[in-house]
């Protein structure tokens, strides 16, 4: 057969699906390339606006806490995703990496909030008919993750012991910064703000730390119902950094 272009493999696809509108898109807001063969998931103006909402609320609620809390925590490490269905598009998980920054108020117990830029992996196939072979794409998000996290020690770090451990728990909000396709002729549209409930456990020793957690979604990745499969996206955690303890 002749060759085959992704814009006439998705339309072949889409029209093979029942009940889906001949020339419907569910993957793509638009199939024209950017002068550099890429196209970036921006979002709307409506998302925009939410980001200028969420982001001075987050960066004014980080730079009022440093008066009340004891630790500073400087991180960085790896995070793998775990999408709940795969669907008929065979969404699957893979390996990102993130680094951020985190306040610690209190003794025993203890608030965490922080501040973590995240990139994630997702990949996915399609058959665009029976002849032609699957092909498949990484879509990549990058984001700013605002986690509050509610937090207990093992021992109470009041009497400074070599090493303590401790449980975690509370929510995240993650706010897309941009997202993009691999396939460089695709535009793929990233929910503005998702909402997950998490928990982990870590360990210190010193002035080091290392910290792992699962965070459970709450809502999609994507914006919008156009999409066959659209999914929810869990996501693991594995960190490590400095403790940087506050004067008193």
């Amino acid at each position: 057969m002749g060759n085959v272009s992704y814009a006439d493999s998705f339309a072949s696809f889409n029209a093979q699906k029942p009940g889906t509108p001949h020339g419907t898109r569910p993957f793509v807001k638009q199939m024209s390339c950017s002068p550099t063969g890429r196209k970036v998931g921006l979002g709307s103006g409506n998302d925009k606006n939410m980001h200028r909402g969420l982001l001075p609320f987050a960066l004014a609620f980080a730079l009022a806490l440093p008066g009340a809390a004891q630790e500073l925590h400087l991180s960085g490490g790896f995070n793998g995703t775990n999408v709940h269905e795969a669907g008929e598009e065979h969404w699957t998980g893979r390996a990102g990496y993130q680094f951020g920054a985190d306040l610690l108020i209190g003794d025993r117990w203890f608030l965490k909030p922080g501040v973590h830029f995240l990139v994630r992996n997702i990949n996915y196939t399609y058959s665009a008919a029976a002849d032609v072979p699957q092909q498949e794409f990484r879509y990549t998000s990058r984001s700013l993750a605002v986690p509050i996290m509610l937090g207990l020690n093992l021992m109470d770090p009041a009497n400074d012991p070599p090493l303590n451990i401790y449980a975690l728990g509370g929510p995240t909000a993650i706010m897309k910064l941009d997202a993009d396709l691999d396939n460089n002729s695709l535009d793929v549209e990233t929910s503005p703000v998702q909402w997950y409930i998490g928990f982990g456990a870590g360990a210190t020793f010193s002035f080091l730390f290392a910290e792992a957690g699962y965070n459970v979604a709450m809502s999609n990745v994507f914006k919008g119902q156009g999409f066959r499969t659209n999914p929810k996206a869990d996501y693991g955690y594995l960190i490590a950094g400095v403790r940087l303890k506050f004067a008193e």
